[in-house]
Protein backbone atom coordinates (compact mmCIF):
# COMPACT_ATOMS: atom_id res chain seq x y z
CA UNK A 1 0.00 0.00 0.00
CA UNK A 2 1.32 3.44 -0.91
CA UNK A 3 2.31 5.65 1.97
CA UNK A 4 -0.31 8.38 2.57
CA UNK A 5 0.80 11.84 1.53
CA UNK A 6 -0.29 15.19 2.94
CA UNK A 7 1.26 18.14 1.11
CA UNK A 8 0.68 21.27 3.15
CA UNK A 9 2.31 24.06 5.07
CA UNK A 10 3.91 23.60 8.46
CA UNK A 11 1.62 23.81 11.49
CA UNK A 12 2.88 24.57 15.00
CA UNK A 13 1.50 21.25 16.24
CA UNK A 14 3.86 19.48 13.80
CA UNK A 15 6.92 20.62 15.74
CA UNK A 16 6.97 17.97 18.46
CA UNK A 17 6.41 14.97 16.18
CA UNK A 18 8.96 16.20 13.63
CA UNK A 19 11.52 16.84 16.38
CA UNK A 20 10.91 13.24 17.47
CA UNK A 21 11.61 12.07 13.90
CA UNK A 22 14.93 13.94 13.95
CA UNK A 23 15.78 12.34 17.30
CA UNK A 24 15.03 8.84 15.98
CA UNK A 25 17.18 9.47 12.92
CA UNK A 26 20.02 10.82 15.05
CA UNK A 27 20.06 7.69 17.22
CA UNK A 28 20.33 5.40 14.19
CA UNK A 29 22.76 7.61 12.24
CA UNK A 30 25.07 8.16 15.23
CA UNK A 31 24.73 11.90 14.73
CA UNK A 32 27.65 14.09 15.73
CA UNK A 33 26.51 16.07 18.80
CA UNK A 34 29.22 18.68 18.27
CA UNK A 35 28.40 19.43 14.63
CA UNK A 36 28.08 23.05 13.56
CA UNK A 37 26.16 22.15 10.39
CA UNK A 38 23.98 19.19 11.41
CA UNK A 39 22.71 20.06 14.86
CA UNK A 40 19.69 18.21 16.23
CA UNK A 41 16.74 20.62 16.03
CA UNK A 42 14.32 21.10 18.90
CA UNK A 43 10.63 21.74 18.44
CA UNK A 44 11.31 25.45 18.98
CA UNK A 45 14.01 25.37 16.27
CA UNK A 46 11.55 23.83 13.81
CA UNK A 47 8.93 26.48 14.54
CA UNK A 48 11.52 29.21 13.98
CA UNK A 49 12.79 27.63 10.74
CA UNK A 50 9.26 27.30 9.42
CA UNK A 51 9.02 31.08 9.17
CA UNK A 52 11.21 30.79 6.06
CA UNK A 53 10.38 27.23 5.01
CA UNK A 54 7.47 25.23 3.64
CA UNK A 55 6.81 21.64 4.58
CA UNK A 56 6.35 20.12 1.14
CA UNK A 57 5.36 16.61 2.12
CA UNK A 58 4.41 14.88 5.34
CA UNK A 59 3.56 11.18 5.46
CA UNK A 60 2.16 9.35 8.50
CA UNK A 61 1.30 5.68 8.98
CA UNK A 62 -0.60 6.32 12.19
CA UNK A 63 2.44 5.53 14.33
CA UNK A 64 4.23 8.84 13.80
CA UNK A 65 5.69 10.69 10.83
CA UNK A 66 7.43 8.64 8.16
CA UNK A 67 9.05 11.58 6.44
CA UNK A 68 8.85 15.27 5.75
CA UNK A 69 10.59 17.79 3.57
CA UNK A 70 11.14 21.51 3.48
CA UNK A 71 11.63 24.00 0.68
CA UNK A 72 13.53 27.21 1.34
CA UNK A 73 14.33 29.92 -1.19
CA UNK A 74 16.69 32.87 -1.43
CA UNK A 75 18.28 35.07 -4.09
CA UNK A 76 22.05 35.26 -4.44
CA UNK A 77 23.97 38.43 -5.21
CA UNK A 78 24.25 37.55 -8.92
CA UNK A 79 20.46 37.18 -9.20
CA UNK A 80 20.30 33.39 -9.05
CA UNK A 81 17.15 32.19 -7.29
CA UNK A 82 17.91 29.09 -5.19
CA UNK A 83 15.34 26.53 -4.03
CA UNK A 84 16.87 24.27 -1.38
CA UNK A 85 15.16 20.93 -0.78
CA UNK A 86 15.70 19.12 2.53
CA UNK A 87 14.21 15.75 3.36
CA UNK A 88 14.08 13.37 6.30
CA UNK A 89 12.90 9.73 6.26
CA UNK A 90 12.33 7.53 9.32
CA UNK A 91 15.01 4.81 9.57
CA UNK A 92 12.72 1.83 9.07
CA UNK A 93 11.31 3.29 5.82
CA UNK A 94 14.60 4.05 4.11
CA UNK A 95 15.37 2.26 0.87
CA UNK A 96 11.70 2.02 -0.08
CA UNK A 97 11.62 4.91 -2.54
CA UNK A 98 10.14 7.45 -0.14
CA UNK A 99 13.22 9.70 -0.39
CA UNK A 100 12.89 9.80 -4.17
CA UNK A 101 9.19 10.71 -3.97
CA UNK A 102 10.03 13.34 -1.38
CA UNK A 103 12.68 14.91 -3.64
CA UNK A 104 10.33 14.89 -6.64
CA UNK A 105 7.58 16.52 -4.59
CA UNK A 106 10.01 19.23 -3.53
CA UNK A 107 11.05 19.81 -7.14
CA UNK A 108 7.43 20.19 -8.22
CA UNK A 109 6.78 22.65 -5.41
CA UNK A 110 9.86 24.67 -6.40
CA UNK A 111 8.77 24.78 -10.05
CA UNK A 112 5.30 25.94 -9.07
CA UNK A 113 6.68 28.66 -6.84
CA UNK A 114 9.26 29.85 -9.39
CA UNK A 115 6.62 29.94 -12.11
CA UNK A 116 4.44 32.17 -9.93
CA UNK A 117 7.47 34.41 -9.31
CA UNK A 118 8.34 34.39 -13.05
CA UNK A 119 11.93 33.41 -12.32
CA UNK A 120 12.23 29.85 -13.67
CA UNK A 121 15.08 30.62 -16.11
CA UNK A 122 17.32 32.10 -13.39
CA UNK A 123 16.46 29.48 -10.75
CA UNK A 124 18.27 26.38 -9.56
CA UNK A 125 17.31 23.44 -7.39
CA UNK A 126 19.72 22.73 -4.55
CA UNK A 127 20.41 19.97 -2.06
CA UNK A 128 22.98 19.06 0.57
CA UNK A 129 24.71 15.71 1.00
CA UNK A 130 26.92 14.73 3.94
CA UNK A 131 29.93 12.44 3.59
CA UNK A 132 28.48 10.54 6.56
CA UNK A 133 25.34 9.72 4.55
CA UNK A 134 26.26 8.29 1.14
CA UNK A 135 22.57 7.63 0.46
CA UNK A 136 21.98 11.40 0.36
CA UNK A 137 24.78 11.87 -2.15
CA UNK A 138 23.54 8.99 -4.29
CA UNK A 139 19.99 10.37 -4.35
CA UNK A 140 21.05 13.74 -5.75
CA UNK A 141 23.54 12.32 -8.23
CA UNK A 142 20.96 9.80 -9.47
CA UNK A 143 18.65 12.74 -10.25
CA UNK A 144 21.22 14.71 -12.28
CA UNK A 145 22.25 17.17 -9.57
CA UNK A 146 25.82 18.43 -9.97
CA UNK A 147 28.31 18.81 -7.12
CA UNK A 148 29.25 22.52 -7.25
CA UNK A 149 31.23 23.04 -4.05
CA UNK A 150 31.75 21.63 -0.55
CA UNK A 151 31.81 22.90 2.98
CA UNK A 152 33.98 21.12 5.52
CA UNK A 153 33.62 20.90 9.26
CA UNK A 154 36.87 21.07 11.22
CA UNK A 155 37.81 20.39 14.82
CA UNK A 156 40.67 21.27 17.15
CA UNK A 157 41.04 19.06 20.22
CA UNK A 158 42.41 20.51 23.44
CA UNK A 159 43.44 23.88 21.99
CA UNK A 160 46.94 24.89 23.03
CA UNK A 161 47.99 27.94 21.09
CA UNK A 162 50.09 30.99 21.72
CA UNK A 163 48.66 34.41 20.92
CA UNK A 164 50.01 35.62 17.59
CA UNK A 165 51.24 39.25 17.68
CA UNK A 166 49.26 41.84 15.77
CA UNK A 167 50.85 43.78 12.91
CA UNK A 168 52.05 47.31 13.56
CA UNK A 169 49.32 49.94 13.83
CA UNK A 170 46.62 47.28 14.30
CA UNK A 171 44.73 47.14 17.59
CA UNK A 172 42.22 44.70 19.05
CA UNK A 173 39.18 45.22 21.25
CA UNK A 174 35.85 43.63 22.10
CA UNK A 175 33.00 44.25 19.69
CA UNK A 176 30.05 46.43 20.69
CA UNK A 177 26.47 46.56 19.47
CA UNK A 178 27.32 49.86 17.81
CA UNK A 179 29.75 48.05 15.47
CA UNK A 180 26.91 46.34 13.58
CA UNK A 181 26.94 48.46 10.43
CA UNK A 182 30.74 48.47 10.15
CA UNK A 183 30.85 44.67 10.52
CA UNK A 184 28.22 44.20 7.82
CA UNK A 185 30.11 46.49 5.44
CA UNK A 186 33.37 44.65 6.12
CA UNK A 187 31.70 41.28 5.42
CA UNK A 188 30.26 42.60 2.16
CA UNK A 189 33.75 43.71 1.04
CA UNK A 190 35.22 40.36 2.04
CA UNK A 191 32.63 38.40 0.04
CA UNK A 192 32.35 40.73 -2.97
CA UNK A 193 32.52 38.82 -6.25
CA UNK A 194 32.44 35.38 -4.62
CA UNK A 195 29.99 32.85 -6.09
CA UNK A 196 27.07 31.38 -4.16
CA UNK A 197 26.74 34.37 -1.83
CA UNK A 198 23.49 35.99 -0.78
CA UNK A 199 22.46 39.11 1.04
CA UNK A 200 23.44 39.10 4.67
CA UNK A 201 21.51 40.26 7.73
CA UNK A 202 20.11 43.74 8.17
CA UNK A 203 21.74 46.17 10.60
CA UNK A 204 18.97 45.52 13.11
CA UNK A 205 19.41 41.75 12.85
CA UNK A 206 23.15 42.16 13.33
CA UNK A 207 22.54 44.38 16.36
CA UNK A 208 20.37 41.67 17.90
CA UNK A 209 23.07 39.07 17.22
CA UNK A 210 25.67 41.22 18.95
CA UNK A 211 23.33 41.98 21.84
CA UNK A 212 22.90 38.25 22.51
CA UNK A 213 26.55 37.30 21.92
CA UNK A 214 29.27 36.78 24.50
CA UNK A 215 31.28 39.86 23.55
CA UNK A 216 34.26 38.66 25.56
CA UNK A 217 34.67 36.18 22.67
CA UNK A 218 33.82 38.64 19.89
CA UNK A 219 36.89 40.68 18.93
CA UNK A 220 37.51 43.28 16.27
CA UNK A 221 40.84 44.38 14.81
CA UNK A 222 41.17 48.10 14.12
CA UNK A 223 43.43 50.40 12.14
CA UNK A 224 42.98 53.86 13.62
CA UNK A 225 39.16 53.99 13.95
CA UNK A 226 38.45 51.56 11.11
CA UNK A 227 37.41 47.95 11.77
CA UNK A 228 39.55 45.75 9.51
CA UNK A 229 38.76 42.30 10.86
CA UNK A 230 36.76 40.37 13.43
CA UNK A 231 36.25 36.94 14.97
CA UNK A 232 33.07 35.73 16.69
CA UNK A 233 33.11 32.66 18.91
CA UNK A 234 30.19 30.81 20.48
CA UNK A 235 30.84 28.97 23.74
CA UNK A 236 28.28 26.86 25.57
CA UNK A 237 28.13 23.67 27.62
CA UNK A 238 27.51 21.73 24.40
CA UNK A 239 30.30 23.03 22.17
CA UNK A 240 32.62 25.89 21.29
CA UNK A 241 32.47 27.17 17.73
CA UNK A 242 34.37 29.74 15.71
CA UNK A 243 31.23 31.27 14.22
CA UNK A 244 32.73 33.82 11.84
CA UNK A 245 36.10 35.26 10.86
CA UNK A 246 36.51 38.10 8.35
CA UNK A 247 39.37 40.37 7.33
CA UNK A 248 39.07 43.37 5.05
CA UNK A 249 40.60 42.48 1.64
CA UNK A 250 42.96 45.48 1.91
CA UNK A 251 44.45 44.06 5.11
CA UNK A 252 44.81 40.37 4.27
CA UNK A 253 48.09 38.43 4.40
CA UNK A 254 49.26 40.42 7.43
CA UNK A 255 48.46 37.86 10.14
CA UNK A 256 45.33 39.62 11.40
CA UNK A 257 43.08 36.54 11.17
CA UNK A 258 45.69 34.42 12.96
CA UNK A 259 45.98 37.03 15.72
CA UNK A 260 42.21 37.22 16.19
CA UNK A 261 41.81 33.45 16.22
CA UNK A 262 44.64 32.77 18.66
CA UNK A 263 43.31 35.50 20.97
CA UNK A 264 39.94 33.78 21.17
CA UNK A 265 41.36 30.27 21.40
CA UNK A 266 43.61 31.34 24.26
CA UNK A 267 40.49 32.47 26.11
CA UNK A 268 38.79 29.14 25.39
CA UNK A 269 41.88 27.37 26.67
CA UNK A 270 41.56 29.23 29.96
CA UNK A 271 37.94 28.02 30.16
CA UNK A 272 39.22 24.44 29.80
CA UNK A 273 37.48 23.84 26.48
CA UNK A 274 38.43 20.41 25.12
CA UNK A 275 37.34 20.90 21.49
CA UNK A 276 36.59 23.74 19.09
CA UNK A 277 34.61 23.37 15.87
CA UNK A 278 34.14 25.51 12.77
CA UNK A 279 33.12 25.11 9.13
CA UNK A 280 34.55 26.67 6.00
CA UNK A 281 34.78 26.23 2.24
CA UNK A 282 36.72 23.13 1.21
CA UNK A 283 38.30 24.73 -1.86
CA UNK A 284 39.95 27.41 0.31
CA UNK A 285 39.31 30.52 -1.85
CA UNK A 286 40.61 33.00 0.72
CA UNK A 287 43.11 30.76 2.51
CA UNK A 288 40.89 30.12 5.54
CA UNK A 289 41.22 26.33 5.43
CA UNK A 290 45.01 26.57 5.18
CA UNK A 291 45.12 28.86 8.22
CA UNK A 292 42.89 26.57 10.29
CA UNK A 293 45.02 23.55 9.39
CA UNK A 294 48.16 25.46 10.38
CA UNK A 295 46.54 26.08 13.79
CA UNK A 296 45.86 22.36 14.24
CA UNK A 297 42.27 21.99 13.01
CA UNK A 298 41.45 18.76 11.16
CA UNK A 299 38.57 17.91 8.83
CA UNK A 300 35.89 15.73 10.43
CA UNK A 301 33.19 15.80 7.74
CA UNK A 302 32.46 17.08 4.24
CA UNK A 303 29.12 18.56 3.18
CA UNK A 304 28.55 18.57 -0.56
CA UNK A 305 26.40 21.26 -2.15
CA UNK A 306 24.43 20.10 -5.20
CA UNK A 307 22.54 22.07 -7.84
CA UNK A 308 20.39 21.49 -10.93
CA UNK A 309 18.81 24.08 -13.25
CA UNK A 310 15.12 24.34 -12.49
CA UNK A 311 14.11 24.79 -16.11
CA UNK A 312 15.04 21.17 -16.94
CA UNK A 313 11.82 20.16 -15.18
CA UNK A 314 9.72 22.16 -17.64
CA UNK A 315 11.66 21.16 -20.77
Amino acid sequence: MATPVDVRRFRPDDALVLADLHARNAAVDHADPYSTLESLPTAADLVSAAQAAIIVRVADTGEGPVDYGSLRAWTEQDGTRVFLIDGYVAPCFRGSGIGTRLLQTGESAALERATAEECVERSVLAGNGSSAHPDQIALFEDHQYQHVFSMIEMELREPKVSTHPLPDRIGIRNATVGDARALIELTERAWAGRPYTYSGPTVEQYRRWLAHSDLSLFHVATSDDRIVGFVATIHSQHRSEIDDVQVDPEFRRQGIARSLLTTNMSLLQKRRVDRVRLHTEAHDPAGARSLYEALGFRVVREYRRYRKPLDVLSA
